[in-house]
């Protein structure tokens, strides 16, 4: 987006929560999420840099399978229309492969959340294997050429920071939402969002399910830091 003057001065908010006021919004943006705790945290700490009564960004997180996160989506998007009354400007959904491709049932369940999410007109942020490649890339480069299971995703995020001075002996928990301040303070997002367009590039068209290492978040987070560019500037 362009920008549109001046930087409007605000002060910072304390708070991440929004008010329910949706009419009061002037765009509506969902995002649905397979986890339900780093994900949705992640998400929505950008709460703290959109103006107010611009931006109503509602961040869901589901425990669901990629299929299920789409589905979801789809009620999460009519009930918020319902209650604004207003249509819902954009809905992302969130996903990991994971162990999609265990089983046949998995690997068509997988495929089928894509198909319906392109009927809806979601857009796609899915990570292959985990959405912790996404916080790994802010810390360190990958090799596009080796596949990253989820394990070795987790022991690096560990190994990087831990290094870190003033970080040493950092434990990882995955579902521990924590990991999101060390990314914050530690870690750089430009160089992540570089490093994620250098992944998608190398793999090109290859079907998701196989594209190892991928991920789409980077997406996601220039809309959002797009849109929050945008509403944060007033007319000269």
């Amino acid at each position: 987006m362009a920008s549109r003057g001046v930087v409007k001065g605000r002060d910072s908010k304390d708070e991440l929560s929004r008010p329910v006021r949706h009419r009061k919004y002037l765009y509506r943006f969902l995002i649905i999420c397979e986890d339900e705790n780093t994900e949705p945290a992640y998400f929505r700490a950008f709460k703290q840099q959109i103006p107010d009564e611009t931006i109503y960004l509602l961040e869901i997180g589901t425990g669901l399978d990629p299929l299920g996160v789409v589905q979801r989506a789809v009620k999460e998007r009519d009930d918020l229309a319902l209650e604004s009354r207003k249509t819902v400007d954009e809905v992302w959904v969130v996903f990991d492969k994971d162990d999609a491709d265990q089983n046949d049932t998995k690997i068509k369940r997988f495929e089928q959340a894509f198909s319906l999410a392109e009927a809806e007109q979601f857009k796609l942020a899915y990570s292959n294997e985990v959405f912790e490649l996404w916080l790994l890339l802010h810390l360190e480069e990958v090799d596009p050429n080796t596949a990253l299971p989820r394990k070795e995703i987790y022991e690096r995020l560990q190994k990087k920071i831990g290094s870190i001075n003033g970080h040493e002996g950092f434990e990882y928990k995955h579902g521990n939402a924590s990991i999101l301040k060390k990314i914050a303070d530690l870690g750089d997002q430009a160089a992540a969002m570089k490093r994620a367009v250098a992944l998608q590039k190398h793999h090109g068209s290859k079907a998701p399910i196989s594209s190892n290492p991928v991920t789409f978040v980077y997406r996601l987070v220039k809309q959002l830091n797009e849109l929050i560019a945008w509403y944060s500037y007033k007319e000269d």
